[in-house]
């Protein structure tokens, strides 16, 4: 009777040793964290340390567009790139040197011959005329003007360059007998040839044109 009563309360101790280091052990764990709640009522995120929830912006900016879209609006607009800027406006066609029907071939001393393209091959101011002419082969005519001025030979030289220049006719100094000065026009197959020389009283010159008309 004694022996079994040793034995249980040595069953005992050791059941309330062993319960004890359990108590030790769970009051040593760390707290795990709970959900706090906010002063107003509302539940706070809780998660584990450390970790962020992710978040959505609505006013992320899309891939290709240079401003941010608002909620609900499109972005097909502001994606859309700008007009090409337009380009200058072509140039006008110069105007026709000379025209069809061409006139008939002639000449005449002392004034200017009829149907001489003055439009073109105007006399220089202040001019007296020697001689003038016009022959026409086809859809080609020549044109000749000799004439006298008081001008200087410069002033005739410029002259014709302003007025052959306006009508698109480019200019460049040729070879021209000693003492003279020339000059040779030219714009697509039409060519106006001058030669000017200074004289006594001013100076003498000659033009020669050479045209393919148009209709």
């Amino acid at each position: 009777m004694r022996r079994r009563l040793v034995a249980v309360t040595s069953v005992a101790a050791v059941v309330l040793v062993t319960a004890g280091a359990l108590l030790v052990q769970q009051s040593s764990s760390p707290p795990v964290p709970t959900a706090t709640t906010e002063a107003d009522g509302g539940s706070s995120a809780s998660s584990t340390p450390g970790a962020d929830s992710p978040t959505h912006d609505p006013t992320a900016a899309l891939p290709g567009s240079s401003s941010t879209a608002l909620p609900g609006e499109s972005t097909e607009a502001r994606a859309t790139a700008p007009d090409a800027p337009a380009g200058p406006a072509p140039a006008a066609p110069a105007p026709a040197l000379v025209t069809l029907p061409l006139p008939d071939t002639s000449s005449a001393v002392g004034s200017v011959v009829a149907g001489f393209p003055e439009r073109v091959l105007p006399a220089a101011p202040q001019s007296s005329i020697a001689s003038s002419s016009v022959a026409a082969e086809g859809s080609r005519l020549q044109a000749a003007l000799a004439a006298t001025t008081p001008l200087p030979a410069q002033e005739v030289l410029d002259f014709y360059s302003t007025t052959l220049t306006e009508l698109g006719l480019v200019g460049a100094p040729v070879p021209a007998p000693d003492g003279s000065s020339a000059l040779v026009f030219t714009r697509g197959v039409n060519t106006v040839t001058l030669t000017a020389t200074p004289v006594a009283d001013g100076s003498e010159y000659t033009v020669f044109g050479l045209f393919s008309a148009e209709s």
